[in-house]
């Protein structure tokens, strides 16, 4: 029983139980009345929060009508430190934590897009 016990734990992923899969990312337009789209899909109005997939880059644009688009990219950052903490205590995790994406991070979690002057 204590040989399971201990090969669970050397299964278990740290950057799975305190980062997760997704990570919270507020948007904010400053343009009054502008769409706001993650990977091409609707997510708000002006403003939106987000969860988006860790393991994965995604690109926000913000529309409207009569204004020339607005794109930020915002890419995956790969956190060293996982890996480092494996090297150490855990090396079986990087089996659990690199396909679901759980050792990247974003550089920002607030974004906010600059005013459009609609001068098209």
């Amino acid at each position: 029983m204590v040989f399971v016990a201990g090969l669970l734990f050397s299964m278990s992923s740290c950057a799975v139980m305190f980062n997760g899969t997704t990570k919270r990312v507020n948007i904010t337009s400053m343009t009054p009345n502008s769409e706001i789209y993650v990977d091409g899909l609707f997510v708000g109005t002006e403003k939106a929060s987000v969860k988006l997939k860790r393991r994965h880059d995604h690109l926000i644009t913000v529309k409207k009508a009569g204004c020339k688009q607005q794109m930020v990219p915002l890419d995956k950052k790969f956190q060293v430190e996982w890996v480092l903490l494996y090297m150490f205590v855990n090396v079986f995790a990087v089996a659990t934590d690199a396909p679901t994406g759980a050792w990247y991070g974003f550089e920002r979690s607030q974004i906010v897009v600059p005013e459009n002057d609609c001068t098209e």
